[in-house]
């Protein structure tokens, strides 16, 4: 990742050294930004939880290309991590014991699911970005557009509560005795779309420094899309009580869907332009 990130710095500072014109001219920018976010994760599904914000980190290159005086493509690197909580029911499968004591193997069961989600992406931006003329030393800025997401790494907490199995002969669901699960920094990015896409809006101020150089002040909402999740199944639950639904049918199956969960998330950018 960081031999990538250097080739992308190494191209658009090439660029940049032969196309140089004088300030007023200037028809390409470069910048460097840092991005600490305020992110959390949007689920359509009732049956899961989002359990509020998280403070996540982001870094990057900004690459303005302009075709009039205050009006530019904006583009560049990003690098991203979002995510945050939910909480939800799931299936699995394994070893229980019941209300004696006695062991019970390869069982049907249901738990409940925490996940503290941490999502690495490299994002290309493709904004459009308007700007007012210099007032002062401070120029006014915004942009808005679509970034396009690569899943670079994505790990999360996991906390698991295991809450019921169900008996092989009369398939009742009973009281789980198995002990609670907790994972650190569990690799799940096969859980993960490798794509996805966010709507983009911005704005902010430009305060200039020296020549060229003007330092980048600015605030970013991030509207993800796309669900991210991918192979994770989700069990209903009934909103009056919190249990779980079942099929209704003799063997009690529970009533499952597919996970869903878009990020969004706040950024502040503070930067450098040359």
């Amino acid at each position: 990742m960081k031999k990538i990130i250097f080739l992308f710095a190494l191209v658009f500072t090439t660029t940049l050294t032969h196309a140089q014109t004088p300030a007023k001219n200037n028809k390409f920018r470069l910048g460097i930004k840092a991005s600490p976010n305020i992110s959390w994760m949007k689920s359509d599904n009732g049956s899961v939880t989002s359990n509020g914000t998280a403070m996540r980190f982001g870094y990057g290159l900004n690459f303005d290309i302009f075709f009039a005086d205050n009006y530019a493509v904006g583009t560049g690197l990003n690098i991203n991590t979002t995510g945050s909580s939910l909480t939800y029911l799931s299936t699995f499968n394994g070893d229980d014991s019941d209300e004696n004591g006695n062991p019970l193997s390869n069982m049907s069961q249901i738990g409940k699911v925490t996940r503290d989600y941490k999502l690495q992406n490299i994002q290309i931006p493709l904004t459009f970005k308007m700007k007012t003329p210099e007032i002062g030393y401070i120029t006014y800025w915004g942009q808005f557009g679509l970034g396009l997401n690569f899943n670079l790494k994505s790990f999360a907490d996991e906390d698991i509560d295991y809450l019921y199995y169900q008996d092989k002969n009369s398939h009742n669901w009973l009281v789980s005795n198995r002990t609670t699960s907790l994972s650190n920094n569990k690799d799940i990015k096969n859980d993960l779309s490798i794509f996805s896409t966010n709507l983009i809006f911005a704005g902010g101020i430009e305060y200039g420094l020296a020549g060229n150089t003007s330092l980048l002040v600015g605030v970013t909402f991030q509207n993800g899309l796309t669900n991210v999740l991918k192979n994770g199944i989700g069990v209903e639950v009934n909103p009056a009580t919190g249990a779980p639904v079942y099929d209704g049918t003799s063997n009690q199956l529970p009533s499952t869907y597919k996970l869903q969960g878009v990020p969004k998330y706040i950024e502040l950018n503070v930067g450098v332009l040359f």
